[in-house]
């Protein structure tokens, strides 16, 4: 990828357009050269890669971990619940559902109270399968923010705040599938 410093173009679905002499396609790559940026785009990286090896050795896909990341944080849900959270539909989330009990990361249970829900809550064991792979990420993360002076924490949470609006409002400009 060229970098913007370079000149490099928008891609451009036109014939030619946006390509260089050789016929590759130059994009522009938003936060070269800012450091701030390249961090950022570091860290969506390796969470994707600690998400592919936490799924690998849980042995579920990326879709089931996050199901399972709703479940541990979020408690018991039903699958409408979860469906909601990983914005998928009901059919999905029950698919999904179907996959954890087959591998032993959840139960269902009757809801306490509505003997038309079931409950969809973690087991224990994977549960600390789970933590025992983050924890030294965890660990070593909690240091970092314990290390902050109140006013810089004041600064990344607000950053960050800013980061997850933009986030969120991007995932909700998508069609949901």
């Amino acid at each position: 990828m060229a970098s913007s410093s370079q000149g490099s173009r928008r891609a451009d679905p036109s014939p030619g357009a946006g390509q260089d002499p050789a016929g590759r396609w130059q994009v522009e790559s938003p936060g070269v050269g800012d450091a701030v940026m390249e961090r950022l785009q570091e860290v969506g990286a390796l969470t994707r890669v600690i998400e592919q090896r936490l799924s690998g050795a849980l042995g579920i896909n990326a879709t089931d971990l996050a199901a399972m990341e709703h479940l541990v944080t979020d408690g018991p849900l039903t699958a409408k619940e979860l469906a909601d959270r990983l914005r998928v539909s009901t059919a999905a989330s029950t698919h999904i559902v179907d996959r954890l009990e087959k591998a032993g990361h959840i139960v269902r249970r009757p809801h306490a109270t509505d003997r038309r829900k079931v409950m969809v809550e973690p087991v224990a064991e994977s549960t600390d399968r789970l933590f025992g792979h983050l924890r030294p990420l965890l660990h070593g993360v909690e240091g970092l923010v314990e290390a902050l002076s109140p006013g810089d924490r004041d600064v990344v949470v607000a950053f960050l705040s800013g980061v997850v609006q933009v986030y969120t409002d991007t995932a909700d400009s998508f069609p949901q599938g």
